[in-house]
């Protein structure tokens, strides 16, 4: 149902005609009127393209007040004001279409009038509404539309409040690629790890498109699940509104989706548009289990590639103070959020209200303790009390209570003993059967997903770490996987670590009955002259299989922590490492 309005305009705005649009059906006849003005002013904002309108009413908009007003001149379609609202009462709050989830909003109007019909259209609702607060997210800073609303306000000597939020962006004209990309390689890394992730198996960055959706839904779910995610990315009604955007690959919007990908598996995705000369990237996540190779800057480093081979100017990191934006931007823009209302007193207390919130949020996400503390602490505490009695999710609620209990305990009384054995290579018994273990590597790894998937991110983590991981053949579980290090003695429970001066190895998560083979098979495949192994001192069964293969002892190891405060101490050093 549309609702129509009459003016005499003046100058070179006459017959003035509002149409309200508060039906899809009604929105669908003006897609060419709508798209032909963002054609007319190069629009690079993703949010007001018509698809991602028509997508967003459909799936999220369809129970809400939506109320899209058109402005004609002599019967042609000149502005459109995308607006929903909400009453109580009397009292009305006019947002823009979108809220929540489009990150950059506008007014959809040829430049040359848009200073007048903000004033017509806005003038016009609160002549209808009376009591009515506006509260616009997401203009640019940089745009052209925040100057003329506020010069709007100000003439109409209304009192108002903005908020700012940082937006971080690479001007890819601006820069020398090669000089770019060598600087952040070295700052972050970037090409060690993947130099280590492409040794461990096939890495490749691929575009995905709506096929692999359910995929990414279930790696972005897994990611945050323990998490606060204010996204809604992966909620039920979330996803039909992304599968429906991931199906525009052609026009000047289309949805853009990159993998990264390893022996095939999809360990990261990143989920962003393409409108013109300009990217936004929307969501980025990864699997936690490889996390220790950086795919997230990974694949960030290949998209920016990507868009500068493409002749794309701007990659968008699109608003917020996440760290990872400021490892790369050269830029950086604001997006306003302002708030204004009609001179009634109960729209003038709804906006100091609004203001003081906005206030008090915005200092919130400027204190980055305080954001990880609520994503990550609440985060989980949320996951526990939601899942307490879930049979799918019991051993992750398990392992958050116990990593939230035991360090309590510990910090009050610990006391733990490591003896560290050695035995020279040449004195360790020979074993004729030359290949009988198998090591393991992430493609083994991935390739046998179900047996080792728990366990998934201590695999990565420990190769990544210069670790070698041997298994019998046909018996793979992390259980039975002994680890090898020819670089340190690492023993995480107490936090000692110790790097080799001489040709040495250390073996990890051995088991009594095989602890002899296995020597005998690290001895043949290493070079090193000496080998050794930790073990609890109260641990006399291995003790005793160490000291009967010909173990003896290189140092002890005792920690004790009373009260938080903790002390090491080391005994029978030999200088033999």
């Amino acid at each position: 149902m549309s609702t129509r309005f009459f003016y005499e305009g003046t100058g070179f705005l006459k017959n003035i005609e509002l149409i309200t649009i508060t039906s899809i059906e009604q929105l669908n006849q003006f897609r060419d009127d709508w798209s032909f003005i963002l054609e007319e002013n190069e629009n690079t904002n993703p949010f007001i393209e018509f698809d991602w309108i028509y997508a967003w009413w459909k799936h999220l908009g369809n129970n809400k007040n939506v109320e899209i007003i058109a402005v004609l001149n002599n019967g042609e379609i000149i502005a459109f004001f995308p607006f929903l609202y909400e009453n109580k009462g009397w009292l009305y709050k006019y947002n823009f279409i979108g809220f929540g989830y489009a990150n950059y909003m506008d007014f959809i109007s040829y430049k040359h009038s848009l200073e007048y019909v903000i004033a017509l259209v806005l003038d016009f609702i609160i002549v209808e509404r009376k009591s009515v607060v506006f509260y616009l997210h997401g203009l640019l800073e940089s745009g052209f539309s925040i100057r003329r609303l506020e010069g709007y306000i100000r003439n109409r000597e209304m009192t108002y409040s903005t908020h700012r939020v940082i937006t971080p962006f690479i001007d890819l004209e601006k820069i020398s690629k090669e000089e770019y990309l060598k600087k952040r390689k070295k700052l972050h890394r970037v090409d060690k790890n993947e130099k280590r992730m492409r040794e461990s198996g096939v890495v490749e960055v691929l575009p995905t498109g709506p096929e692999h959706m359910e995929t990414i839904f279930n790696l972005h779910h897994k990611r945050w699940k323990k998490k606060r995610d204010t996204s809604g990315f992966t909620n039920k009604k979330e996803r039909k509104f992304y599968q429906s955007l991931a199906q525009l690959q052609e026009g000047p919007l289309t949805t853009e989706i990159d993998g990264l990908f390893m022996d095939g598996k999809m360990i990261a995705f990143k989920y962003g548009y393409k409108c013109r000369g300009r990217y936004v990237g929307y969501v980025i996540s990864f699997e936690d289990d490889f996390k220790v190779f950086s795919p997230g800057r990974i694949l960030e480093k290949d998209k920016i590639l990507q868009c500068s081979k493409r002749g794309i100017n701007i990659v968008d990191f699109s608003i917020g103070y996440e760290p990872y934006k400021f490892e790369w931007n050269t830029d950086i823009d604001y997006t306003r959020k302002i708030i204004f209302s009609s001179k009634s007193l109960t729209a003038q207390l709804l906006r100091l209200y609004l203001s003081l919130k906005e206030l008090f949020i915005s200092r919130i996400k400027l204190n980055r303790r305080l954001v990880l503390f609520k994503r990550n602490k609440i985060g989980k505490f949320l996951y526990v009390i939601k899942n307490i009695l879930s049979k799918t999710e019991k051993a992750g609620v398990r392992e958050e209570i116990a990593a939230f209990i035991h360090p309590k305990l510990n910090k009050l009384f610990e006391w733990k003993r490591y003896t560290i054995y050695e035995i020279a290579s040449k004195n360790v018994p020979e074993d004729l059967e030359k290949d009988k273990y198998v090591e393991l590597t992430i493609r083994e790894a991935i390739n046998n997903y179900d047996s080792v998937k728990e366990h998934m991110r201590d695999i990565c983590t420990k190769i990544y770490g210069g670790y070698k991981g041997y298994y019998l053949p046909g018996h793979l579980s992390f259980e039975n996987v002994f680890w090898t290090n020819e670089k340190v003695i690492r023993i995480d429970n107490i936090g000692y670590l110790r790097v080799f001066k001489k040709s040495s190895v250390h073996i990890e998560n051995w088991r009594t009955e095989n602890l002899a083979e296995i020597c005998s098979y690290v001895k043949k495949i290493s070079k090193a002259n000496k080998i050794f192994i930790s073990v609890k001192a109260n641990l006399n069964k291995e003790i005793s299989e160490l000291e009967k293969i010909g173990f003896t002892i290189h140092q002890q190891i005792f920690k004790r922590t009373i009260l938080g405060f903790s002390k090491a101490i080391f005994t029978n050093e030999k200088n033999s490492a």
